[in-house]
């Protein structure tokens, strides 16, 4: 399972000198640097940014993990979570990791796990880098992506194609906009959960996470 395109990065440099993200650093007591990229903080300095509109949404993964982790499937190790995020990499989650359920928390975790690429820096790692681009993640396999331009299907019957194929299966975590050039290309099918309106990144996950235990 893959957060695809997660809008999580930590502050680009060439907005850590911009008043809005100074004033925020100041107020955590944090460097810019130290910081994740945050519409709901940052949304001025980031209209200057390519992609503004699909970038700064730390909430986003924050609900999708919350969906998705600590659930039985994944706790017992018959489903493993994956996070490919803005630059490329591909994080990946232990089975007993606990996201905290604080916000800044969160965004302080995800901000060292961008830097050091691992969380703890020593010890057993609750999540770490295993890739530094989804091809490379995937290798020879190609990814099944639930979006809201594809095929309508329920979510049972995706997962267990998915299986049969021995191809994992991914959603967008980010705001609006298409997929990027780098999912697109390694995509192999489409899938929509329902016709209507369509589904938050998060309920997409909790969608996922439900029917895995049928699975």
């Amino acid at each position: 399972m893959l957060l695809l395109d997660s809008a999580l990065e930590v502050i680009p440099r060439e907005l850590a000198s911009h008043p809005q993200v100074v004033k925020t650093a100041r107020r955590y007591g944090l460097r810019p640097e130290e910081m994740v990229l945050d519409a709901g903080l940052h949304w001025k300095a980031m209209r200057s940014l390519e992609g503004w509109w699909r970038r700064g949404r730390p909430d986003i993964v924050h609900l999708s993990l919350l969906n998705l982790l600590e659930k039985r499937p994944v706790l017992e190790g018959k489903v493993e979570v994956y996070m490919h995020v803005q630059d490329g990499r591909v994080f990946a989650f232990a089975p007993d990791v606990r996201v905290p359920k604080n916000y800044d928390r969160f965004k302080g975790l995800m901000a060292q796990l961008l830097r050091d690429n691992r969380v703890p820096p020593s010890g057993r790692p609750l999540a770490w880098k295993v890739a530094d681009s989804l091809r490379d993640f995937l290798g020879d396999r190609r990814i099944i992506v639930f979006s809201e331009g594809g095929a309508s299907s329920d979510t049972l019957s995706v997962l267990r194609e998915a299986s049969s194929l021995g191809v994992p299966v991914g959603f967008g975590a980010f705001p609006r906009g298409d997929f990027s050039d780098e999912v697109k290309s390694l995509a192999l099918k489409y899938y929509r959960i329902r016709e209507g309106e369509p589904l938050k990144s998060w309920d997409v996950a909790c969608s996922i996470a439900n029917a895995y235990y049928e699975l």
